[in-house]
């Protein structure tokens, strides 16, 4: 049987950080319609990969940040981001780690929530992007999913475990 661990102690934050970074990267504007949701696939693949020893604290506190940066409502992405994180434990303990398919139906699941949820506190708040192009990150997300998947498991080690 194999345990995967992060390669070193600060793995799941760093890899935090480059989600953000690479959330926070100015696009154009028909190419930040499109940017997929990084933070929320980074703690989809730690979910897949630490299923027992994700922090939804962590993801809280993620969220926190990405609110206070995004000058949205201080706790609107804290709570996406703990229903991400909390779908995705949930989920990846019920399906085989490797299995494409699974993968790519726990995104729909987790980070559509997501979405729902900052669409509905955007419903409140008057703030509406209106019709499928509020969806578009999703399928952006779906799409580059094998590659940063990928890109990801350089932060991790496998190890059998005896």
């Amino acid at each position: 049987m194999l345990n995967k661990d992060p390669r070193f102690p600060g793995a799941v934050l760093v890899t935090l950080i480059i989600a953000m970074l690479l959330t926070l990267i100015p696009l154009g504007d028909y190419w930040s319609l499109w940017r997929p949701e990084w933070i929320a696939l980074t703690l989809v693949h730690w979910a897949l990969i630490i299923q027992d020893r994700l922090s939804l604290g962590l993801a809280f506190v993620t969220g926190l940040i990405i609110d206070t940066l995004y000058g949205s409502i201080l706790g609107q992405h804290a709570l996406g981001f703990i229903v991400v994180a909390y779908v995705a434990v949930r989920l990846s303990f019920r399906m085989s780690p490797e299995s494409f398919l699974q993968q790519i139906a726990l995104l729909v699941v987790s980070v559509g929530l997501y979405m729902l949820i900052n669409l509905w506190i955007q419903g409140f708040t008057g703030n509406r992007l209106g019709g499928l192009v509020y969806w578009q990150p999703l399928l952006s997300s779906i799409m580059v999913w094998p590659i940063y998947h990928a890109l990801l498991g350089y932060f991790y080690i496998q190890r059998k475990i005896l």
